[in-house]
């Protein structure tokens, strides 16, 4: 099952005509990110994004991997991205922090300096001490939002139209919505694709998610997984009664 992942044959289908590839691991599996290094190798004009982010919230025992620990080979041309919104729930401390080539974080300075102002420094020493910190929490936080998605997923797999995989890290989940689309509303509309069905969902009994449109990954919507179990809950129940009332186009 690899769901959205980026797999190594996908990537060297494109790889020749491309100028810069992105891989960002929700689940960074040894094997798999191994054969991602073999075919970009092959291509040196290439470099490595890794985003490193949730590299604390991984589930199902999977044990977190980044591209440098598989292929330190690339190491010249990758950057590492990561920060501190995700496991220490710091979003609005807006700090992130990346580590690669001088040459590359040099330019990387020169554009983030005439584009926009620094970080300010409380938020820097506020992120200094979460690094720096206590880390014991991260397994029991990564067991909480492990616990969510499986009452998410498991909600969203028993609605007819929706079909959702278990995501292996992270607090998103991606439902399938394809069985939805071409499906008429009470009011009369035909939903065509899931940024409808995302207004849709939104207008009618109020939970919120994003289409899929917006990552490239059609027809899905994307449904975060920070909120409470109250909260999940109830949402699941209100996108199952509205799903209930669509009937199929004629």
């Amino acid at each position: 099952m690899d769901g959205s992942d980026m797999r190594a044959d996908r990537l060297a289908a494109v790889a020749p005509s491309m100028i810069m590839e992105l891989v960002a691991k929700a689940r960074a599996l040894k094997a798999q990110l191994s054969a991602i290094a073999e075919v970009l190798r092959r291509h040196p004009h290439l470099w490595v994004q890794s985003d490193d982010i949730y590299e604390h919230l991984m589930f199902d025992d999977h044990r977190f991997v980044s591209s440098l620990n598989v292929a330190p080979d690339l190491k010249p041309r990758a950057l590492l991205v990561n920060g501190v919104s995700k496991v220490f729930a710091m979003t609005g401390w807006r700090i992130g922090y990346g580590a690669g080539p001088a040459s590359l974080i040099v330019a990387m300075n020169v554009v983030q300096g005439q584009s926009s102002t620094h970080a300010c420094s409380i938020s820097q020493a506020a992120s200094v001490a979460a690094l720096d910190g206590p880390a014991e929490f991260f397994a029991d936080r990564a067991k909480s939002f492990e616990h969510r998605r499986n009452i998410v997923v498991d909600a969203l797999n028993g609605i007819d139209g929706i079909f959702c995989l278990r995501p292996e890290g992270a607090f998103y989940v991606f439902p399938h919505v394809g069985g939805l689309i071409g499906q008429t509303t009470r009011d009369g509309a035909v939903l065509k694709d899931d940024t409808a069905v995302s207004a849709w969902l939104l207008d009618k009994h109020h939970p919120s998610t994003v289409p899929g449109a917006a990552f490239g990954l059609l027809p899905h919507i994307r449904i975060s997984t920070a909120a409470s179990e109250e909260d999940l809950r109830s949402a699941c129940v209100r996108i199952k009664a509205t799903v209930g009332s669509l009937r199929v186009a004629a």
